[in-house]
């Protein structure tokens, strides 16, 4: 059964979101122009508290509001950014923000959920692209249409958890996107059996295309490993339904530890790492660091909301 209305609501315009009244709102802006949606939404809703923030490496962000720099490694200044203001309700608009930030927000949210002063309420807000600046798939394993490079595997701020590497017992779950080349990469250091590793595809996609082209970027490593056979679908844009999924597959397989790569959309990556903190024995992000072309989208398309605090807490 499809759990994603239980939990999420779908925007067609920023003029119908609801943000609740005096809440925390935390965003920041990228070259996307859909990571701008905020700047509307500051004047529709004046009572709520609007943090900004800014990516100063790869371990520090900077509140713009202030100036103040913060540890993506320190929980406590993460704390102090997410309590910034006493609210019922806190948003993290992942849109414009890198996985490393948004994993560190969303670990330390989760993981204060019921905390004196903390908010009863953790929503994550995405903005899907309009379209995807993309070529057609020539040369799979060259990182030349959504990502420059990659900088090599290492955990996410906050999921250092390391699952011993027992091949036989382990398995490998890719969340695709369009660059095979990251799969690749990912196989070839994860260096999995052939039949463990479970690749998922996002279907239906952002737009009709998208699953053939994320078929047609990785279509090498799938057919190399012929895992192209256990392909499974979870719809590109939804939280919820990747989390769901994952946590089936970790009760068919109970004692099997699970490497998840999350180097798809970024809803599956939310969802990926609310699975990590479900079962932190179980499972290990494996990351692969890409550093991101500068304009890799174009517009705005539908505004996702998910009440992620309430997803984890009832599941």
């Amino acid at each position: 059964m499809k759990n994603d209305y239980l939990y999420s609501r779908i925007y067609s315009q920023v003029e119908k979101i609801k943000l609740a009244k005096q809440s925390t709102y935390i965003f920041g802006h990228s070259p996307e122009d859909r990571s701008l949606f905020p700047n509307d939404l500051k004047l529709l809703f004046p009572d709520v508290n609007f943090i900004r923030i800014e990516e100063i490496d790869k371990e520090t962000i900077c509140d713009a509001n202030d100036g103040q720099n913060i540890s993506l490694r320190s929980t406590s200044q993460i704390l102090g950014l997410l309590t910034n203001k006493i609210s019922e309700t806190l948003y993290i608009d992942v849109t414009g923000l890198d996985n490393r930030i948004c994993a560190a927000l969303i670990k330390n949210a989760i993981n204060n959920l019921g905390s004196i002063d903390f908010p009863k309420n953790v929503i994550v807000i995405y903005a899907e692209p309009s379209t995807y600046n993309i070529k057609q798939f020539k040369a799979e394993s060259v990182f030349n249409d959504l990502s420059e490079k990659i900088e090599g595997i290492e955990p996410l701020p906050g999921f250092a958890t390391i699952v011993p590497n027992d091949e036989d017992d382990t398995l490998l779950v890719a969340l695709l996107g369009f660059e095979g080349g990251r799969f690749t990469h990912m196989i070839e250091n994860v260096q999995p059996l052939r039949e463990n590793i479970i690749p998922i595809i996002g279907v239906p996609g952002f737009r009709l295309e998208y699953p053939y082209v994320a078929y047609w970027g990785n279509r090498r490593p799938l057919e190399e490993t012929d895992t192209w056979r256990k392909v499974k679908f979870v719809a590109a844009n939804s939280m919820v339904d990747i989390f769901m999924l994952l946590s089936k597959l970790h009760k068919k397989n109970p004692s099997r530890k699970i490497k998840l790569a999350p180097i798809g959309t970024k809803p599956h990556a939310i969802g990926a790492m609310l699975f990590a903190i479900r079962y932190p024995y179980n499972v290990e992000l494996v990351y692969d660091n890409p550093k991101k072309k500068i304009k890799r989208t174009e517009g705005i398309g539908n505004i996702v909301e998910c009440e992620i605090s309430k997803l984890i807490l009832e599941n």
